[in-house]
């Protein structure tokens, strides 16, 4: 009888040196699926402490492998801790999430249960250690925020177009291939992308639990956000897809705006309130967001609630903009 793993578990990091030893004790602490598990860490060459860290939770537990990721860049990692994974399923997980102790057995239980499912996992629960970050995980939980993306919803169960915290039947790589090293963000879009234009499915429970701390300051959320506006349209590129109307919304909208405010600048006085319609419009519907959330998560939460969900939506569209700009441009020149 093989002594290998039922499960492997791939955590690309780097630099985590606040957020490591928590996420991997968390994982440590799972109920072992039957089989067991191991916990492949790649590390992209760790400088501010976080590998002295490793190589202490490694000494102390024999689940635990190291592998460099010199590319230091997200796919990388994960192809790195896939070829390097024993387990007949591979579950990606992050440095910055807390899992429930179940997470493991019930993705496993959830692939048994539903065997049209490649991929399970369960809906991120968003948290935030300020103030701003409290309400970054409310604007990420929101239809406001985030549109109808499933699984950013806490309580949803059933089929969806990706899970954050993947568990994939090993073949599953064998038919699709692995992550696309050329992509820096959304390269877990493009593989799920990949996997249903082959038939796969992707099924969320929240008895799968998990929870996610964002970004805790506007900077670091802008460029979050940036970067998925951009590399989406290299993903759209790469399959010759459409984006979808979640998508395209704050894309059109912001440069609608802006036209339309620019526009009413040259009518008549009287119709000069025209161009302030939308911003008013989009400002109202921010700020009524903020009143609900602040009834269910505080004051505090409800007040940056709008700036969370604007910063969400304008550097989404900004990056996604510039990724076109470039594009043109390189479309322009000479061959």
């Amino acid at each position: 009888m093989s002594n290998l793993p039922a499960v492997s578990v791939i955590v690309p990091c780097r630099n985590e040196k606040k957020h490591i030893e928590k996420g991997i004790r968390s994982i440590l602490a799972q109920h072992s699926p039957p089989g067991g598990f191991e916990v492949v860490v790649v590390d992209g060459m760790s400088d501010d402490g976080t590998r002295k860290i490793l190589g202490q939770l490694v000494s102390e537990d024999s689940r635990i492998r190291l592998v460099d990721n010199p590319a230091r860049t997200t796919p990388f990692a994960m192809n790195a801790g896939i070829r390097a994974a024993h387990g007949q399923f591979i579950a990606i997980m992050g440095a910055h999430t807390v899992y429930a102790s179940n997470y493991l057995c019930t993705c496993v239980e959830l692939l048994n249960e539903h065997p049209d499912a490649w991929c399970s996992g369960g809906p991120i629960q968003s948290e935030g250690n300020s103030a701003f970050g409290r309400a970054v995980a409310a604007a990420m939980s929101h239809p406001i925020g985030v549109g109808n993306a499933k699984h950013r919803f806490c309580n949803y169960e059933g089929y969806a177009e990706g899970a954050c915290f993947p568990m994939f039947r090993r073949e599953v790589f064998d038919v699709i291939g692995l992550y696309d090293e050329s992509l820096t963000r959304n390269q877990d879009d493009e593989l799920n992308l990949r996997m249903t234009q082959h038939g796969g499915k992707v099924y969320l429970s929240p008895r799968a639990a998990c929870t996610y701390f964002v970004r805790d300051h506007p900077t670091g959320l802008f460029w979050q956000y940036f970067q998925y506006g951009y590399y989406r349209v290299a993903v759209l590129r790469k399959h010759r897809i459409p984006a979808s109307l979640r998508q395209i919304v704050p894309i059109v909208f912001f440069p609608l705006v802006i036209g339309v405010l620019i526009v009413s600048q040259i009518l008549p006085t009287q119709w000069g309130w025209i161009g302030w319609a939308l911003p008013l419009a989009y400002g109202t519907i921010l700020a009524s967001g903020g009143v609900g959330v602040a009834f269910k998560k505080g004051w505090m939460t409800g007040l940056f609630f709008p700036l969370a969900a604007f910063l969400m939506h304008f550097s989404y569209a900004l990056g996604f903009s510039w990724a076109l700009v470039k594009w043109g441009m390189q479309s322009l020149k000479p061959s």
